[in-house]
């Protein structure tokens, strides 16, 4: 997971300056896999975290089946109800000299008193309009129901989401939190896709889990849609290829997996194969998982990221988990806001946690979590190990692996049928056998992993090429960088594969060390476990070496846990 980040770099408020003109709020969205994940829940308390930071911050409620925002904010539904006038007591007028009773009136007509009790106390809401945004009683936060739901009071139709965009631009604020609902109308699915974070709410349980997939592919399609319509826009000859390719993503419907897609189109010689393939690696999905009670439910974020890599070839970014906890009941039912109410609970942390994880999103800080650089379907990729990885590395993968593909997996529900099931993890056993026997290992690795010419000649010429550079000064106070141990490297004519093959440690890796660079380096502590590799190699002491490196970028960089 990424690292967390400092509340200092999102802290300031923001004000506008006379004649500055107001930008458009960022928009933050909610979705979630069906109703009662806790969509809600997390809606509301981000939107509370937002404006404990100084933000001005608007919570919206868009969704369309029963709208409850406000519930989880602690004030009354924004849309009200009529208001409510009781009866007043009628007089009976009896007849004194025979006793019978006459007609009863009211004592007076109640639909005066409700005109004059309106216009006098200013209890009942402004007009029979609209409602607007209204204060939450939390500072810097306020809530707009979208109406989606239900007609507000004095209109005649519910509003509908495609008009809601175009209004949430126009808010005074810096955040616009909006609670989804659940559904895959399309006019979710653009709000969802044009804002500009969004996290996904599911649940340690299969109908959940099955309503994920399903989102994530429902989201990506209609990402490839859009993206096909706006080629065949600027070219008249995609015109007629666009149309079949949306007649066909209309016709098969939203359960085809994206990478069954991109491999027909790519039989085919489609002219948007290449066009889908960019959309796949620029789509991402954030998730969460709420409402974790054992410790196989805290691992199943990481495990549903592994399978949807492996079927569906897109990231499932996995954001963490929020426990269950009986304090957001009690504070639902207390009508308290849980970040204000009981701001130390399990599910509070959870969620503030969550929260500094979307501000690094916003501020393009997150890390996503370093893949390995393999080709696909190759028995590294299969077991998620780089080409150097060890015996025992192998061997722990493998058993990950067991795990998640096993029969009943939750993470597979609704993505791999029994069959397919079968077939993975008898891969995935060739693999493990293969990996961990030196004379098959070695051979398939040079067929899977062929040397790159160009490169291999560019680091032969770099080690012959004229007398070595002298060895660079290093004492006990010296802090050693990237390119101090490339000067070390290059002053004992040692290539960059001889380190590769005698750690096991990829020369992507390596390459990465040499220049410092964070972005395709994986976590520090196996940064520091590389390094000390390297360090070894060259004749240096170990521990001083990735002692003073990894403290150095660590300072330049900031912590980094990996997910």
């Amino acid at each position: 997971m990424a690292g967390e980040v400092d509340l200092e770099l999102f802290r300031e408020p923001s004000p506008e300056g006379e004649g500055q003109e107001r930008t458009a709020p960022r928009l933050m969205v909610i979705g979630g896999a069906k109703g009662g994940t806790g969509k809600s829940l997390l809606a509301a308390n981000l939107a509370i975290y937002l404006a404990s930071l100084g933000r001005r911050v608007v919570a919206v409620d868009a969704d369309r089946i029963g709208a409850n925002l406000h519930g989880f904010l602690g004030v009354p539904h924004p849309a009200g109800v009529a208001p409510y006038v009781p009866p007043l007591p009628t007089f009976l007028a009896i007849d004194e000299e025979d006793g019978e009773v006459q007609e009863a009136l009211p004592f007076e007509d109640p639909a005066s008193l409700v005109a004059e009790g309106a216009e006098s106390s200013g209890t009942l809401p402004p007009a029979l309009g609209v409602p607007g945004v209204v204060d939450t009683g939390v500072r810097g936060l306020r809530l707009l129901h979208a109406g989606l739901d239900e007609p507000a009071r004095g209109e005649t139709a519910r509003r509908r989401r495609r008009d809601l965009a175009e209004r949430l631009q126009g808010l005074d604020a810096d955040w616009v939190v909006v609670d989804l609902g659940a559904g895959l109308d399309h006019s979710l699915l653009d709000l969802w896709l044009d804002a500009d974070v969004h996290v996904f709410v599911t649940l340690p349980e299969p109908t959940a889990v099955e309503g994920t997939y399903r989102f994530v592919r429902a989201t990506f399609l209609r990402r490839l849609r859009r993206a096909v319509e706006a080629a065949m826009e600027g070219s008249d000859e995609l015109v007629a290829a666009g149309g079949s390719l949306l007649d066909r993503l209309e016709s098969e419907g939203r359960a085809l997996p994206p990478l069954d897609l991109l491999r027909q189109l790519r039989q085919e010689g489609h002219p948007f194969a290449e066009l889908a393939a960019a959309t796949m690696a620029d789509h991402d999905t954030f998730f969460v998982v709420n409402q974790t009670r054992l410790r196989a439910d805290l691992e199943l974020g990481e495990r549903m990221t592994s399978a949807a890599r492996r079927r569906l070839a897109v990231r499932l970014e996995y954001l963490g988990y929020v426990d269950f906890d009986d304090t957001v009941w009690n504070c639902l039912r207390s009508g308290r806001p849980l970040l204000i109410e009981s701001p130390g609970t399990k599910a509070s942390r959870s969620i503030e946690k969550i929260a500094r994880r979307l501000l690094a999103i916003a501020a393009g800080k997150y890390r996503f979590a370093p893949q390995p650089s393999v080709p696909r379907a190759t028995h590294h990729d299969l077991l998620e190990v780089d080409r150097g990885a060890t015996d025992e590395e192998v061997r722990r993968a493998a058993k990950r692996a067991r795990d998640l593909y096993a029969p009943g997996s939750l993470a597979c529900v609704g993505l791999l049928d029994a069959d397919g099931l079968e077939r993975l993890r008898a891969r995935l056993e060739e693999a493990h056998d293969v990996l961990l026997d030196p004379a098959r290992r070695r051979p398939y690795e040079l067929s899977v992993f062929p040397p790159e010419p160009a490169r291999a000649s560019e680091r032969v010429e770099e080690a012959d090429a004229g007398p070595r550079p002298p060895p660079p000064v290093i004492t006990p106070e010296t802090v050693f960088t990237g390119p101090l141990l490339r000067a070390v490297r290059q002053s004992k004519g040692v290539r960059l594969e001889e380190i590769s093959h005698k750690t096991k440690i990829g020369v992507a890796f390596l390459e990465a060390l040499e220049k410092e660079d964070a972005r395709s380096l994986p976590a520090w502590v196996y940064v520091r476990g590389f390094v000390m590799e390297v360090a070894k190699f060259l004749g240096l002491d170990p521990e001083h070496v990735s002692r003073t490196y990894v403290r150095r970028l660590e300072k330049t960089h900031g912590e980094r846990t990996g997910l």
